[in-house]
Order: structure tokens, then sequence, then C-alpha cells
């Protein structure tokens, strides 16, 4: 009887000792990475443990899912977007779950701008179009994928001999300048990608790429190879399993940008909307 009760005992002490580390999760400072972050969130407190999020621009989070001060990274885009970050990272960290796929970069135009004039980056040489659209594009920080690969697009396309000129600029400029041209029927090239809120609130058309500079990636949930001995085989497994889709995080970001409910609610709402897909995720 003395053996049966100290194995009752133990057995329900294991999510107490499960939950005693602590996870630091790390993700970018732009909403659709703090919904996924929301998810990964989820899990990992249904696994028991206690989950410390740590925030920054691309540029400071690499290194420190790099050097171990945070432990997994929400979310990696490779093999394009993020290539020149995690290529300083690879060593240390190894690849922890697919997310979700069709991940784009692109450039974009209101649909208010004729389609006879402007489907593709090309287009933008035309003196017509050079004419009325504003000389400056602009973007979001020097170290994100979308403004590196943006640099690399106007040398490709020849822009930047016809005047255009890329400006990298916070999160709240890049919206701001945006929406008031929008607001205006003014022209506006907006570099966005998805999957990202306004592609849903807003009637945009996404420029055709023909040198294909952008690229198609991959989200992946990174990790530094010590988490291989802060979390169990399985919270590893179920962390491993999880899929989302471009829809998915759309909803999400939508949700927290409309709605204004916390990343954390937004995620939470999109999960108690798919109880079949997160109990997938579950290990058997």
């Amino acid at each position: 009887m003395k053996l049966i009760r100290v194995l009752v005992l133990f057995v329900g002490c294991l999510p107490f000792f499960a939950g005693a580390e602590t996870i630091k999760l790390g993700q970018v400072s732009l909403s659709f990475y703090a919904v996924t972050g929301g998810v990964v969130q989820h899990v990992l407190e249904k696994e028991g443990y206690t989950v410390e999020l740590i925030e920054g621009s691309h540029a400071e989070i690499y290194p420190k899912v790099g050097s171990g001060e945070v432990d997994i990274l929400a979310a990696s885009w490779l093999p394009n977007a993020h290539a020149a970050l995690y290529r300083n990272v690879e060593g240390s960290t190894f690849k922890l779950a697919k997310l979700y796929a069709d991940a784009r970069l692109y450039w974009t135009v209101p649909e208010y701008v004729p389609a006879t004039l402007v489907s593709s980056i090309e287009d933008l040489l035309k003196p017509e179009v050079r004419s009325r659209m504003p000389a400056t594009i602009v973007s979001l920080p020097e170290s994100t994928g979308l403004t590196m690969l943006g640099r690399e697009v106007l040398k490709q396309y020849g822009l930047e001999a016809t005047g255009y000129q890329l400006q990298a600029a916070p999160p709240a400029t890049w919206i701001a300048n945006f929406k008031s041209a929008y607001d205006t029927g003014a022209w506006v090239v907006f570099p966005l990608w998805q999957p990202q809120w306004m592609n849903a609130v807003y009637k945009l058309r996404v420029l055709e790429d023909p040198r294909q500079i952008f690229g198609v990636d991959s989200a992946y949930l990174i990790a530094n190879h010590q988490l291989k001995s802060k979390l169990s085989s399985r919270a590893l497994s179920h962390l491993s399993n999880i899929r989302l889709s471009i829809a998915a995080i759309t909803e999400m970001d939508r949700s927290m940008n409309i709605d204004k409910v916390s990343p954390r609610q937004a995620a939470e709402r999109w999960i108690a909307a798919n109880p079949e897909q997160v109990d997938s995720w579950r290990p058997k």
C-alpha cells in the first residue's frame, strides 16, 4: 500500500516538475508572428511548461536564439526571406516544426491602380506609371527580409536608375504611409507578405515578380539545441506536430488588429474553433 501511495504521489507531481522549467519563446515584434507565438505558447503550457515571451526585431531575436538566450523562435522564413539571419545561427539551432508553407514576400498596389498599367514590378519603369507613383517606397526596418530583398528588387529591375528608393521604417510608419495613400485614392507601392491581416481587409493586387527575387518560403519553428534537454520527448513531439496555414494565421492576425484582442486571445479563439486540428498535434 505504501508503495502504491508513493507512486500515486510521484505521478501526481509530474506536471509540476515539467512546469518547473521555463521556456523562453522568442518572436519578432510584428502581429502575425505574435499570434503564431500564441499557438506555440498554448502547446507548451498544455504540456505543463511556463513560457516567457521575448520580443524584438529580427536583428535582435536571431542572435538570442543562436546563443540560447531564447529557446524557440516562432518563426523563421526559409530558404529565402531570413536566409542571411539564419546563416549565423544554423549551427546552434534545429528546425523543430514546419508551421506553414507558401509564405511569401511581395510588392502590392491598391486595386484602384489600373491593372492594364501596373501588374508587374517591371511596369513601375513605364514613364506613365513613374510620373504618378511616389519615388519613395516605404518598407519595414532594415533587418527584415522584406527590406533586404526589396533592395535587391530595386537593383535587379533597374528601379534605382529611374529615381525609386526604398525607405526602411518602423511598422507604424509603414502602415500609416499606405493608409494615407489608400484613403485618398493615391497611387502607392506597398511592400507586404502573406500571411498578413491587411490582405484580408484592403483590396490589393500583388505585383508579378518575373525575376523571382522574393521567392516562396516555409515558416519554421526553430530552436536552440539546448531545448532538447529542457523539454520532454512528448513535448518536443507535440511541438513538432504543429501545422498551421496562411488562412489560419491571417484569420488570427486580423482578429488581433481589427477586433483588438491580444495575440494570445486571437490564438485561443482560433484554437477553440478548430479543436480537431489542434487535437491532431497531440502525440498518441
